[in-house]
C-alpha cells in the first residue's frame, strides 16, 4: 500500500500537487511510453500480418503517431483536479507486490476479476485490521492509495476492450454499408484509443518501481543501504533514458518479439510479465547504489525493461487482433442491435433506404 505524503515529485512530467493530495508517480516519461509503443507496433505488424497484411488505417505513420500519443493519456488525466478521476485512474498504474501478503494474497493467487480482488482484500482488512492502516481522508481524499494497485487488471481489461474494438471495425468492414461510413470512421478511431491505453499500462508494469512498495526509495528494513531518496522514481522514468540514449531508433535493432499471450485469457501471461519486472526491483537498487546504473552496465538493464514491454505489448495487440475476427453470428447480432434503420448517414449522404 502506498504511503501517504503531501507532495509529489515535481520532476515527473505531468505531475501536480493538489493541496495535500497524494500523487502517484508516473512510469516512464511520455518519451518512454512512445518508444515502447512504436517498437510494439513493429512487432504487431510482423506477427499479425504474417498471414495477411494489416490494413493501412492501422499501420500507416498517422496511426502510429496517434497510438504513440495516446499511450500517455492515462498520465495526462492526472492534470485534472478530480477525486473521482484520481480514485478510478491512479491505482491502475501500479501493483505493490509485497503488500499483497498483508491481504493473504500473492501474484499467483490474486483474483483476476477486479471486484473479486477488491472483495477479497476488503474481507482480509476486516478480519485482520491490525495489518492495515485505516484510510485517512485528510491525507488521501481521493482514496486512491487504499489498495496495493490494479495494473494487472488494467492490462487484462484494456486487452478485452481492444479485442472488442477490433471486432467492431471488422464487422463494419464486412457489412460494407455506405450508410455506416461514420460508424466505421469512429470505430477505427476507437481502436487507436484503446491501443494507446493498453500500451500505457503495459509500459507502467515494465518499470520495476511500479511493482513494489519501494517505489520512491527503499522503505522499512534496509540492511543493504539502498537509497531512500524519493527522486529515484523520476530518475528512472526519464533521466536514465536520456543518459543512455534509449529511444526507438537505438532500440529497434534489439527488439525481439518473442512474448506470447493466450488470446482467450491473458491473465497468467500478464502475471508472469509483472513478476519479471518485480524481480528487477532489487537489482535496480543495487545498480543505483554501485553507481553503475548510469554507466555501461545500466544501459542493457533499462533497455531490457523497455524491450520486454514492447514484446509483451506486441503480443497483446496480436492476440486481440487474432481473437477479433467476427463470426456470422457476431455480424447478425451487431445488425440486430444497430439496425440499418437506426444507422446515421455519413456527412453529405442521404438517409439510408429502408
Amino acid at each position: 500500500m502506498r504511503t501517504p505524503t503531501f507532495t509529489c515529485m515535481l520532476a515527473v512530467a505531468g505531475a501536480h500537487v493538489f493541496g495535500g493530495h497524494l500523487c502517484t508517480a508516473l512510469a516512464w516519461d511520455a518519451h518512454g511510453h512512445r518508444t515502447i509503443t512504436r517498437l510494439a507496433l513493429d512487432g504487431f505488424v510482423a506477427s499479425a500480418g504474417s498471414a495477411a497484411p494489416l490494413p493501412d488505417w492501422l499501420t500507416d505513420e498517422s496511426a502510429r503517431a496517434m497510438v504513440a500519443y495516446q499511450s500517455s493519456e492515462a498520465d495526462r488525466y492526472r492534470g485534472t483536479r478530480s477525486n473521482y478521476l484520481a480514485h478510478e485512474n491512479n491505482p491502475d498504474h501500479f501493483l505493490d507486490v509485497e503488500d499483497l501478503e498483508t491481504f493473504g494474497l500473492t501474484l499467483s493467487t490474486m483474483p483476476p476479476l477486479r471486484y473479486q480482488y477488491v472483495a477479497a482484500m476488503a474481507v482480509a482488512r476486516h478480519v485482520h485490521p491490525e495489518e492495515h492502516q485505516p484510510h485517512n481522508p485528510r491525507l488521501n481524499p481521493s482514496g486512491d492509495q487504499e489498495w496495493p494497485g490494479f495494473v494487472a487488471h488494467a492490462i487484462a481489461e484494456h486487452h478485452a476492450k481492444l479485442t472488442s474494438a477490433f471486432k467492431t471495425v471488422r464487422t463494419l468492414e464486412q457489412l460494407n454499408d455506405p450508410a455506416r461510413a461514420a460508424q466505421l470512421q469512429m470505430a477505427r478511431a476507437n481502436v487507436l484509443v484503446h491501443m494507446g491505453h493498453l500500451s500505457h499500462f503495459v509500459g507502467d508494469a515494465a518499470q520495476p518501481l511500479h511493482t513494489t512498495r519501494h517505489h520512491h526509495g527503499w522503505v522499512g528494513d534496509n540492511p543493504n543501504g539502498y537509497t531512500t531518496d524519493r527522486a529515484i522514481h523520476a530518475f528512472i522514468d526519464g533521466a536514465v533514458l536520456t543518459i543512455h540514449s534509449l529511444n526507438y531508433d537505438t532500440l529497434r535493432a534489439q527488439a525481439a518479439f518473442d512474448a506470447r499471450v493466450d488470446a482467450g485469457d491473458p491473465w497468467r501471461d500478464i502475471i508472469t510479465y509483472i513478476q519479471r519486472s518485480h524481480d528487477a526491483v532489487e537489482p535496480l537498487y543495487m545498480l543505483h547504489k554501485s553507481g553503475q546504473l548510469t554507466q555501461d552496465p545500466g544501459r542493457p538493464f533499462i533497455a531490457e525493461r523497455l524491450l520486454d514491454a514492447s514484446s509483451m505489448l506486441a503480443a497483446l495487440y496480436t492476440s486481440a487482433w487474432n481473437a477479433s475476427a467476427p463470426t456470422d453470428r457476431d455480424v447478425q447480432d451487431f445488425v440486430r442491435y444497430d439496425s440499418p434503420a437506426r444507422a446515421e448517414p455519413a456527412p453529405g449522404m442521404g438517409k439510408p433506404q429502408p
